[in-house]
């Protein structure tokens, strides 16, 4: 097909080059003058030469555009300026008229666009006669509005005409500007403003043309407004999807249409996602042993993910889960397949386990994310949580500072604020040895890092909402006015790895609490009532939400610091620094060896006793879930 394209570019050389003879002598006649065949062969191949050097050999007819046309003429100026000049040093230009080198050039750049152009408008005859070519759609055609008059938009309109037998029928384009109204984009017109979108639906519906979905066009909406868009394309039973924020038009280079992206949970947070700088994590961990306890869970998996991109010298995965560490050592070894991965079966708990391991393989940097989390499960069995949270993070602690690790990063949450539940305490009494010894520790720096709930982790709210909404409904939220801090994995992964470089490149702060910037508390109800949109059902009339009271140990909101808590002040790369109380070593270690003694006798009330004294700001809550708000099955007036 190319060589069939520069074929047909030196025909168009040589058709102007005669075209241009026939003009100046005034008769077919002039192709008989002076040898004119020959010349005409001769300027062909020069503007053959000229083609290539200014690769016009290399483009493509089917997106032939303005940079194009360029190319075009300075390759015509030079093959005619070349092939003058040439002329006149070989024979003097004798039968060259002055007309001649004028007239070549303007019909050569004209042949050379037209049949570009033609080509292209051949391809895309579906823009000529949009009327035409949308009646002779397939069955099953999914008839979209466009929503934002952009780039995006004409990109995506001539993506879908590009397309043969394409299954999509871009039948308008709203936009909220008074500016737009009423202008069109290659046949699409603008057909009204989003916010009349009840209004226009109808209007296209008594035109026969039934609206199926809108495809959000508008250049990087944010949170609040993918919101709204959802909010109320959902009411009127639209589907809603976005072209991906990477998508340009420069992009589009062949004829498919862009792949149509769904409005995710994490679109719709209501803040800007923090995005950070995290050079300084390659110095924290390119070149060195890492090891990763709790590997195989949600936020241990992710780090491991984004630590092996650095460059580690080694990467020791570790979990008690055989299935979820299989799976991730599967992963990375297919991901990464020049670092060297070390894969290890090892519970927090097994002091022996764990110091065995140290000591074979030395760590530089340990991630610490190892937890039980699910705070009714953890209610009901609170040694477990002990056992696990506190004694095993003491263990892993232990071996990093017997065995020399530089770095220990400690994965916290903000249910350790002011707890209500065995959760949220063993949290914070992990946070506190670790504190201690940061304080007292000359070689091994600890650094804890605090964040609230994050979207998707395993035993979250998200997947069972999910689960429930697929069943159809009822979704159960615990409580109308219960709110909580939400985060992306991958947006709470790339904020540890940056707060624990920032952290060890302080030396003199001891002590202190990394506390990611998690935007503003969400409600767990306007959670569920967008996963329910999402899904492209209507809250409270397709699904009903119900709520079933708080349970054991739940708090209606969280903190993501303890009023006594000094807060160094907020800082530009996504984090707060926060001094709780550090408690005597001497004096914890203490508690901690009578708490470790009562977990191995399963004394359930010693050990939370014992957990008190170590986090006497834990409070036990229990609302009965029998109360009247389990009955309540809310409905929008």
């Amino acid at each position: 097909m190319r060589r069939l394209a520069n074929l047909c570019d030196i025909a168009v050389a040589a058709l102007a080059f005669l075209a241009a003879y026939i003009t100046a002598y005034g008769s077919i006649s002039a192709v008989d003058a002076g040898g004119v065949l020959i010349k005409t062969f001769a300027f062909a191949a020069v503007s053959g030469i000229m083609f290539w050097v200014f690769g016009l050999t290399r483009g493509s007819w089917r997106y032939v555009s303005i940079p194009d046309v360029i190319s075009i003429i300075k390759a015509s100026l030079f093959a005619i300026a070349i092939y003058t000049i040439g002329a006149f040093l070989l024979f003097r230009g004798d039968n060259i008229p002055r007309s001649v080198p004028v007239l070549t050039f303007f019909f050569q750049v004209v042949g050379l666009s037209a049949a570009r152009l033609a080509y292209r408008l051949s391809l895309e005859r579906a823009e000529l006669f949009p009327a035409i070519s949308n009646s002779r759609r397939p069955g099953g055609t999914r008839q979209v509005l466009l929503l934002g008059l952009s780039d995006h938009a004409e990109s995506f309109i001539r993506a879908v005409n590009r397309q043969q037998n394409s299954n999509i029928n871009v039948v308008g384009i709203l936009d909220d500007s008074h500016i737009n109204e009423a202008r069109a984009v290659r046949g699409v017109r603008v057909v009204g403003a989003f916010n009349d979108l009840e209004a226009i639906l109808r209007r296209l519906a008594a035109g026969r043309k039934q609206v199926t979905e809108i495809i959000v066009t508008e250049d990087m909406p944010d949170r609040r407004r993918l919101g709204v868009i959802v909010e109320k394309a959902t009411a009127c039973g639209l589907k809603i999807s976005k072209i991906p924020d990477h998508t340009q038009p420069a992009t589009l280079t062949n004829g498919t249409v862009f792949e149509l992206k769904p409005i995710e949970l994490e679109d719709l947070l209501g803040r800007p996602e923090v995005h950070t700088d995290i050079d300084g994590v390659a110095r924290l961990i390119k070149g060195c042993r890492v090891l990763a306890t709790g590997a195989g869970g949600s936020i241990g998996s992710e780090l491991c993910r984004q630590i092996a991109t650095f460059g580690p010298d080694q990467l020791i995965i570790t979990d008690s889960s055989e299935f979820h560490l299989y799976m991730l050592d599967k992963e990375l070894r297919e991901t990464h397949p020049n670092l060297t991965i070390v894969t290890r079966i090892a519970n927090v708990r097994d002091e022996g386990r764990i110091n065995q391991l140290f000591a074979q393989f030395k760590p530089n940097v340990v991630f610490h994310a190892a937890a039980l989390k699910h705070v009714p499960l953890v209610e009901d069995n609170p040694v477990e949580g002990v056992k696990t949270n506190v004694v095993g993070t003491c263990n892993v602690a232990n071996a990093a500072v017997a065995n020399g690790t530089s770095t220990f990063v400690m994965i916290s949450t903000d249910k350790a604020v002011n707890p209500t539940n065995i959760m949220g305490a063993t949290k914070r009494a992990a946070e506190a040895y670790c504190q201690s010894l940061d304080v007292g520790s000359p070689h091994t720096r600890f650094k804890t890092v605090r964040f609230g709930n994050v979207l998707g982790s395993n035993g979250s709210v998200v997947p069972r909402f999910q689960e429930q909404i697929a069943t159809g409904g009822p979704v159960t939220v615990t409580h109308p006015h219960i709110v909580r801090f939400f985060m992306t994995i991958p947006e709470a992964v790339r904020l540890v790895l940056h707060a624990s470089a920032q952290a060890m490149g302080r030396p003199t702060e001891r002590g202190k609490i990394m506390v990611l910037d998690m935007g503003e508390p969400v409600k767990i109800v306007d959670l569920a009532e967008r996963m329910i949109q999402l899904a492209g059902f209507k809250p409270h009339i397709d699904i009903d939400i119900v709520f079933t009271g708080l349970r054991p140990g739940e708090k209606l909101y969280e903190e993501l610091f303890d009023p006594t808590e000094i807060q160094d002040g907020r800082t530009e790369q996504g984090y707060v620094i926060a001094a709780p109380r550090v408690i005597d070593q001497a004096l914890l270690e203490r508690t901690l060896k009578g708490l470790t003694e009562a977990v191995e006798r399963n004394d359930v009330e010693r050990s939370i006793d014992l957990l008190s004294h170590i986090v006497p700001e834990y409070r036990r809550e229990y609302t009965d879930p029998t109360q009247p708000v389990s009955e309540t099955v809310m409905k929008k007036p």
